[in-house]
């Protein structure tokens, strides 16, 4: 099979889009939703976030999981923007409720940890 070099450097980077969502914040009535867009995830946003989860023990013997750590990252650095419009600090303060609609939206640490493992974006289809 013979290899091709990449032209495009659009094939590279990020292109920097947003996905628009609508999130219920009513449990009792599913026509109140509130809008969030979530950017698109680059490599180094994954490393970010699995800093913020993955917690090396004292000397480095072993490491504990923070998924409080995690959502906060997800919460603060991948949603670019909501309506109504809600501070980073706002984000941190949602109910139960909600925040459980907002993590159904973004990907979960599940997925972190399946993009550790070389699983980014699934092998490339076509060059």
């Amino acid at each position: 099979m013979s290899q091709r070099r990449v032209a495009a450097k659009s094939l590279l980077l990020s292109d920097g889009r947003t996905e628009k969502h609508e999130v219920q914040v009513d449990p009792d009535d599913p026509d109140v939703v509130m809008e969030i867009w979530v950017k698109e995830l680059t490599f180094l946003d994954v490393q970010r976030a699995a800093q913020e989860m993955i917690l090396v023990k004292d000397g480095g013997k072993g490491i504990d999981f923070s998924l409080e750590g995690y959502w906060r990252h997800a919460f603060t650095h991948w949603v670019e923007r909501t309506n109504p419009e809600l501070t980073p600090d706002e984000m941190l303060q949602l109910s139960g409720y909600v925040g459980e609609q907002l993590t159904k939206v973004l990907p979960g640490p599940d997925k972190l940890n399946e993009v550790l493992q070389g699983g980014f974006q699934g092998p490339p289809t076509d060059a």
